[in-house]
C-alpha cells in the first residue's frame, strides 16, 4: 500500500517490481496464514472474530508455538524500554498486551504470575539510561506507583542479594508460558470456530500468483506426515513465520532490500539452592545499546525455575539450535550474505562493534563461566560451577537493510495480496494481541477484509475481551504498511 508520508494511502499496492496496481478487495473469501506461532495464532483468532473469511494456518511442526513462542524468557514486558517519541506504537502494544494476556490467562486458568521486574545499573552510563527508562515508562502509560527508582540502600531491603548502584522496580511485569498459551489458543479456535483450519507438519515450498491480474495465490507445500506434495489456493496470504520470514518472502520473488542474521539465545538453569536468591527477575542495562539485544538476565519462570540467559550467539539458520544444523547451514548462509556484494552490509558485519559483540556473545556460548559471570556482576553469590543443566535455547532473527543498518522495528510489507510480517521481535509475544487487532483493522480499513461479524460474534470468541481495549488497539496503534 502506497503511503503519502502522512499515514494516508492511495488505494494501490506495489507489485514485485515496485510498480503500482489497484488494490484488490477480498472481503469474504479464503485467508492463509503461514506460521502458527503466537502472532500467527492470534491473527487467526482476530480474523475469525471480526470476519466471516475462511482461515487456514499452515504450520511445519506437529503443533502450534514450538519455536520462538516456546523458546523465550516468558515475560510480559512493561513498556519502559521504548522511547515514547520513536516507538510509541510498540509501547502501546506492550502496555495493552499485558491486559490482554492477563484476561486470557485468568479465563483459561493459565498461570499469569505478576512478579514484577528489576532493571539494575552499576556505572554512570547505565545510571543515565536507567533514569531515561523511568521517564519513558511513565510517558508510555505506566502509573507512577507501577514503576519506581530506588537507590542501593532501598533496593537492598527488597532484594538483599542484589548488588547495584541503582535500580528500577516495575510492578506491572509478569511471567507466563507463551508456548502453553499459544497451544491453548490454537486448540480453542480450531475446536470452537469451524472457519479456522490448522494444517500441521506441512512445509511451504512455493508461493505464486496465478496471473498478474488475478488475486488468487497458489501455495505448494509438502505434507511431512505423508511425504506428499499438495496445493492450496487462497485470496490473501499472511506470512507470520518469525525468524523464517525472509526465506518465505524470497519464495514470492518479491524484490526487497533486507538480509537476515540469526542469533541463538542460550540459558543455564540454576540449581534449587538458588530458588530463594531473589523474588524478582533481574535485568541489567545492555552493554551493546547500538544493537537490538539485551544482556543475560536472571529469570524466574512460571514453573519456579531460575535461569541465566539469554545471550545472543550468532548462528546460521532460523533453526540453528545445535552444531549439526549450523554446520550444514554455514556455507549457504555466508554465500547468501556475500553474493549481493553489498559493501555497506559487509562493513556492518565486519565492523569493530559487531566483531566485539560476536566475540563476547560467542565466548558466552562456549564458556559457561563467562556467561554466568555476566550475571554475577549484580548477583555476586552465584557460582558457575553450580550450573549443570542447559535451558531451552531460542533463535532470534534481525534484519539489516541495504544501507548496512540494523532494522530496529517490525516491518509490515503489503505486496500482491500478501502481507509479510518481518523483523517482529519487539514487542514480541507481549504485543501479539494488540498488533493482531491493529493489523486486521487496517486490512478492513483498506477493503481487503470485511468486518461482517460486528453484530455479536460470541461464537467466534474464546475470551470476551474488554471492547474498550480492542478499540484502543484499533485507534491508537496505527501501523504503516510499506
Amino acid at each position: 500500500m502506497v503511503n503519502d508520508g502522512q499515514g494516508n494511502y492511495d488505494g494501490s499496492i506495489k507489485n514485485n517490481t515496485g510498480q503500482r496496481k489497484e488494490c484488490l478487495t477480498i472481503n469474504n473469501n479464503h485467508i492463509v496464514i503461514i506460521g502458527a506461532g503466537i502472532l500467527g495464532t492470534t491473527l487467526a483468532y482476530v480474523i475469525s472474530s471480526l470476519s466471516n473469511s475462511k482461515v487456514t494456518i499452515i504450520e511445519q511442526e506437529v503443533k502450534a508455538g514450538l519455536h520462538t513462542s516456546s523458546r523465550n524468557t516468558g515475560k510480559v514486558h512493561a513498556p519502559f524500554i521504548y522511547n515514547p517519541e520513536k516507538k510509541k506504537i510498540w509501547a502501546k502494544a506492550a502496555l495493552y498486551g499485558y491486559d490482554f494476556w492477563k484476561r486470557y490467562c485468568q479465563v483459561n486458568k493459565i498461570l499469569f504470575v505478576e512478579d514484577g521486574v528489576i532493571e539494575v545499573a552499576n556505572d554512570d552510563k547505565s545510571l543515565s539510561t536507567l533514569s531515561l527508562h523511568l521517564e519513558w515508562g511513565i510517558k508510555n502509560g505506566l502509573d507512577e506507583k507501577e514503576i519506581v527508582m530506588m537507590d542501593e540502600k532501598e533496593i537492598s531491603i527488597i532484594e538483599p542479594n542484589l548488588k547495584c548502584k541503582s535500580a528500577i522496580l516495575c510492578y506491572k511485569d509478569a511471567s507466563v508460558n507463551y508456548g502453553q498459551i499459544t497451544q491453548s489458543l490454537a486448540t480453542q479456535i480450531s475446536r470452537e470456530n469451524h472457519q479456522v483450519t490448522f494444517i500441521t507438519r506441512s512445509k511451504v515450498l512455493k508461493i505464486k500468483n496465478r496471473t498478474d491480474s488475478s488475486p488468487e495465490i497458489i501455495l505448494e507445500y509438502i505434507n511431512l506426515f505423508e511425504n506428499t506434495k499438495k496445493e492450496i489456493k487462497c485470496d490473501f496470504l499472511i506470512n507470520a513465520t518469525g525468524s523464517n520470514s525472509i526465506n518465505m518472502l524470497d519464495k514470492t520473488k518479491i524484490i526487497h532490500q533486507y538480509s537476515d542474521l540469526f542469533f541463538r539465545g542460550e540459558y543455564w538453569i540454576a540449581p534449587s539452592k538458588y530458588s530463594t536468591l531473589t523474588k524478582h527477575s533481574i535485568y541489567s542495562v545492555p552493554e551493546f545499546q547500538q544493537f537490538p539485544f539485551l544482556d543475560p538476565h536472571w529469570i524466574i519462570r512460571t514453573n519456579g525455575n531460575r535461569e541465566v540467559g539469554p545471550n545472543a550467539c550468532p548462528v546460521f539458520s532460523p533453526y540453528g539450535y545445535n552444531k549439526i544444523v549450523n554446520t550444514k547451514e554455514f556455507l549457504p548462509k555466508i554465500y547468501k550474505l556475500m553474493k549481493g556484494k553489498n559493501n555497506k552490509i559487509n562493513r556492518t558485519l565486519f565492523s569493530r562493534e559487531m566483531l566485539n559483540l560476536i566475540y563476547k556473545e560467542g565466548l558466552s556460548s562456549i564458556s559457561k563461566k563467562y556467561m554466568i559471570n555476566r550475571v554475577k556482576k549484580f548477583l555476586p553469590l552465584i557460582e558457575d560451577r553450580d550450573f549443570k543443566i542447559r535451558g531451552t535455547s531460542g533463535i532470534r532473527s534481525n534484519l539489516i537493510d541495504n544501507g548496512g543498518n540494523f532494522v530496529m522495528n517490525p516491518i509490515f510489507m503489503l505486496r500482491n495480496n500478501m502481507l509479510h510480517i518481518l523483523n517482529y521481535n519487539s514487542p514480541g509475544a507481549t504485543g501479539a494481541f494488540p498488533i493482531s487487532y491493529s493489523i486486521i483493522y487496517k486490512l478492513i480499513q483498506l477493503g481487503i477484509l470485511k468486518n461482517d461479524r460486528e453484530d455479536g460474534h460470541k461464537d467466534a470468541q474464546v475470551v470476551c475481551f474488554d471492547q474498550k481495549l480492542i478499540e484502543a488497539c484499533k485507534y491508537e496503534i496505527g501501523l504503516d504498511f510499506i
